[in-house]
């Protein structure tokens, strides 16, 4: 059972369907893809080069904090930073064996032994 108010309402979707123009909706998808991925590589690119921008100088900072000091030349002989002073009088040589040795001689140990007297 059909009323009135369901015929009418068929008939103007019916209208309305034939007034709808078709569109072929493929070639504007295929252009927002394209976009969106070009979009996303040149993100990726800027992301990359500015990781590098700042990654670069950080690591070469940290890479020449462990090396060790450059070295003289192997031609010619390495230079002292702190001049001696040159005094005009001779210094007396200095000794320097294990043992130390006194200007004074000490007294013969007593044979039979401290304390015992003579």
């Amino acid at each position: 059972m059909n009323t009135p108010i369901d015929d009418l309402i068929r008939s103007t979707l019916t209208d309305l369907a034939e007034e709808a123009v078709p569109m072929n909706l493929a070639d504007s998808a295929i252009a927002r893809a394209r976009r969106r991925r070009t979009l996303t590589v040149s993100v990726g690119v800027a992301g990359v080069v500015a990781a590098l921008m700042v990654g670069t100088p950080l690591a070469l900072a940290a890479v020449n904090r462990d090396a060790p000091p450059p070295s003289a030349p192997a031609d010619r002989p390495p230079v002292d930073p702190s001049p001696v002073p040159i005094s005009p009088l001779p210094s007396p040589p200095v000794d320097r064996s294990p043992v130390p040795i006194s200007p004074v001689p000490s007294p013969p140990l007593d044979p039979k032994g401290p304390g015992t007297g003579s």
